[in-house]
């Protein structure tokens, strides 16, 4: 084998199929998509593997680019809001104590009505709770039920439930 026989059977073996330059730009677009919020890029990615298929069968270059603008838009369209509302994005959960804010307890100890104190069970915890119209106090008997407006450090600060609701 000629030196140049060998560089030529390396310059061959060099070349990509177009279903192949396809798969790599669809997976460097799901990578990026990493870096960058809104799972866009990440769309645009898969529908690059739409036209690696359609590459894979030997389909005209014009079919390729159609078959992957088509899987593009169809993910975007489909998919991402799937995936938005999945967790990748949007508002994130609350945890903790601020998972309280607007949940109902029971008040477990009456609420005096000289310093508004009293105490409320929330999902089988009972907490130091404060009354925020502490004019109510009397009205804030045990086994009634209260709403949390805040958490303050330990304490939570809840209001009367309306009977209406």
């Amino acid at each position: 084998m000629t030196h140049e026989t060998a560089k030529l059977l390396n310059f061959q073996a060099m070349i990509w199929e177009s279903w192949q330059i396809w798969l790599a730009v669809g997976l460097g677009l799901i990578v990026c998509e990493v870096f960058v919020p809104g799972f866009v890029l990440a769309c645009l990615g898969l529908g690059c593997f739409g036209g690696a298929i359609a590459a894979h069968f030997k389909a005209s270059v014009e079919l390729q680019l159609v078959t992957s603008a088509v899987t593009a838009l169809m993910t975007f369209f489909f998919l991402r809001p799937f995936a938005l509302n999945m967790g990748f994005l949007g508002n994130e959960r609350m945890s903790g104590v601020d998972a309280l804010l607007g949940r109902e307890c029971i008040i477990t100890q009456a609420f005096d009505s000289s310093s508004g104190l009293g105490r409320c069970k929330v999902d089988g915890d009972d907490w130091r709770a404060e009354l925020l119209e502490r004019e109510k106090a009397n009205q804030a008997t045990s086994g009634r039920i209260v709403v949390i407006d805040k958490v303050e450090s330990n304490t939570l600060i809840v209001s009367l439930k309306s009977s209406s609701s």
